[in-house]
């Protein structure tokens, strides 16, 4: 239950920063619930109910620092969200294929395409980053297409 708020707040974010990857997501675990349901599996049905975030794999990272890599597995449509957590001082995220070094401070959440940008993290502390993502095998598995590359909009 203390991870659902993160990952609340985290399927809000991902709401605004790529609306298509958000309701192919949902669609996902609507479609997957059903199937559950025809299969009778109902203990896959009580995590389902409990999953509270839209993107479908979870990973969480302890005081680990994280060298620059890229995720071949994800979907390089799809956008990885990170959160950090804990007591911990000189955090820095980079992303280097983009020029771009963040401050990544307690609390802080970072969205971008794990499989097309190489990313990275250092820190000195405690340190725990949730790492939430999609894999394209159970969004084939239920049907749900992919989604395209997030676009960007002016906002006035």
């Amino acid at each position: 239950i203390s991870m659902q708020r993160a990952a609340l707040l985290a399927s809000a974010a991902l709401w605004v920063m790529h609306p298509k990857l958000y309701w192919a997501s949902v669609t996902t675990q609507i479609n997957l619930a059903r199937w559950a349901v025809e299969h009778g599996l109902s203990d896959m049905c009580i995590c389902l109910h409990f999953w509270a975030l839209v993107l479908n794999c979870a990973s969480v990272i302890c005081n680990r620092q994280c060298p620059l890599h890229r995720d071949p597995r994800s979907a390089p449509e799809g956008f990885d969200i990170m959160t950090s957590i804990g007591h911990y001082c000189d955090g820095l995220m980079t992303l280097s294929n983009l020029g771009i070094q963040l401050q990544y401070n307690s609390g802080v959440m970072v969205g971008c395409s794990g499989h097309n940008v190489r990313h990275g993290v250092t820190y000195t502390g405690d340190c725990i980053v949730w790492a939430w993502f999609m894999r394209d095998s159970l969004h084939n598995f239920v049907g749900t297409p992919r989604p395209s590359y997030a676009g960007y909009t002016d906002v006035y």
